[in-house]
C-alpha cells in the first residue's frame, strides 16, 4: 500500500506540470495566439511552475497525506495480533483477585437466599401447624361450649333437665296452650322423708336413689312433649302438654304404683311420693305459668299434710 502511494505521488508530480502547462498555452492561444512579448515564456514557465506546485500542495494535503494514513492503519491492523478467546484470554492478578471476590460475594448472596427460602419455608410449616391447633382450639371450644350448655341446663346427678330448663319449657308451653287452647298438666313430686331416708343409709346410697327415681320419670313421660326436671334435694316436675287433669292423674296414679316396687341400692328401705297437680285447661284457665306453678305447689302441700304418699289436685 505505501508503495503504490509513493508511484501515484510521482505520476502527479509529471502530470500536473505538464497539465498546466496545456492550460496556460491554451489560454495564451486563445487570448492572442503565439506571439508572445519579449520575456512572455520566461513569465508563462513561472506561472506554470508556480500553479504546478500549488496543484501539488494542495493534493497533498487533501488527498495523499489522508491516503497516507488510511494506508498506515490498514498496515497496523494487518500486522496486530488476533485477540484470544475467552478460553485462551488469562486475568491479570489484580482482575482474578476481583473475580475472586465476586465470586465469593455471590456465593454468599446465594447461601443467604437458601438459608431465607428454608427459613420461609419453616415458617410456612410452623402457621400451618399453629392454624391446625387453632382450629383444633376452636373445634374443643365449641364443644366444651355446647357441654357447658347443656350442664346449664342438666342436673349433674339425675341427667334431667334442671330448674332452667324447666322454667323455659314451662313458658314455652303455657303460650302454646293459651294460643291453641289446649290442655297442660303440671305435677310437682316430692319424695317423702327423704332427708331421714339420706341421714339412716348415707348420701351415697340417698344419691343412687335420687337416680333411680329419674330413671323411672323418665321412663313413664317418655313422649316427645313431655318435660321431666329435677327442681332441687328430693323434689321434681313434670310437665305434660295434652293432658288434662284425668288423663294427668291416671299416669301420675301408675307412677306410684311403680315407685312402691321400685328397688332401691342394696334392697335397702323404701320410698314414697307425694304429688300435687294442677291442669290448664279453656274451662280452667290460669293467668300465668307462674299461677299454674303455683296452683300445682300448694296440692302438693295439702298431700304433705293430709298424710303424705298420695296425689292431690289443685282446686
Amino acid at each position: 500500500m505505501p508503495r503504490r502511494l509513493s508511484s501515484v505521488r510521482w505520476r502527479l508530480m509529471l502530470a500536473v506540470p505538464l497539465a498546466t502547462a496545456v492550460a496556460v498555452a491554451l489560454f495564451a492561444w486563445s487570448a492572442g495566439g503565439f506571439a508572445p512579448v519579449a520575456g512572455g515564456w520566461e513569465r508563462a514557465g513561472w506561472m506554470v511552475l508556480l500553479l504546478s506546485a500549488i496543484q501539488l500542495l494542495l493534493i497533498e494535503a487533501m488527498l495523499l497525506r489522508p491516503l497516507r494514513r488510511l494506508a498506515a492503519g490498514c498496515e497496523a491492523m494487518e500486522s496486530a495480533p488476533l485477540p484470544l478467546t475467552p478460553e485462551d484470554a488469562a486475568p491479570t492478578p489484580g482482575q482474578a483477585a476481583e473475580l475472586d471476590r465476586i465470586g465469593h460475594a455471590m456465593r454468599r448472596v446465594r447461601g443467604s437466599l437458601w438459608q431465607q427460602d428454608q427459613d420461609a419455608r419453616e415458617l410456612r410449616r410452623e402457621l400451618s401447624q399453629q392454624r391446625l391447633l387453632l382450629e383444633q382450639a376452636h373445634t374443643a371450644l365449641e364443644a366444651n361450649q355446647r357441654e357447658l350448655a347443656s350442664l346449664a341446663r342438666t342436673d349433674a346427678l339425675t341427667g334431667l333437665a334442671n330448674q332452667r330448663a324447666f322454667d323455659e319449657a314451662l313458658r314455652r308451653e303455657f303460650k302454646r296452650a293459651q294460643r291453641q287452647r289446649g290442655l297442660l298438666a303440671l305435677a310437682v313430686i316430692d319424695l317423702d322423708d327423704f332427708k331421714r331416708f339420706n341421714e339412716r343409709y348415707g348420701a351415697d346410697v340417698g344419691d343412687a336413689a335420687l337416680q333411680r327415681i329419674a330413671a323411672l320419670l323418665d321412663e313413664r313421660f317418655k313422649r316427645d312433649t313431655d318435660v321431666v326436671a329435677r327442681l332441687g334435694g328430693e323434689e321434681f316436675v313434670a310437665l305434660l302438654p295434652g293432658f288434662g287433669m284425668a288423663e294427668a292423674q291416671n299416669v301420675l296414679e301408675l307412677l306410684r304404683d311403680d315407685l312402691r316396687t321400685l328397688r332401691l341400692p342394696d334392697g335397702e328401705g323404701s320410698l314414697t311420693v307425694s304429688i300435687g297437680l294442677a291442669a290448664a285447661s279453656p274451662a280452667h284457665p290460669y293467668l300465668s305459668a307462674q299461677a299454674l306453678m303455683q296452683a300445682a305447689d300448694e296440692a302438693l302441700y295439702i298431700a304433705k299434710h293430709a298424710g303424705r304418699d298420695r296425689l292431690s289436685l289443685a282446686a
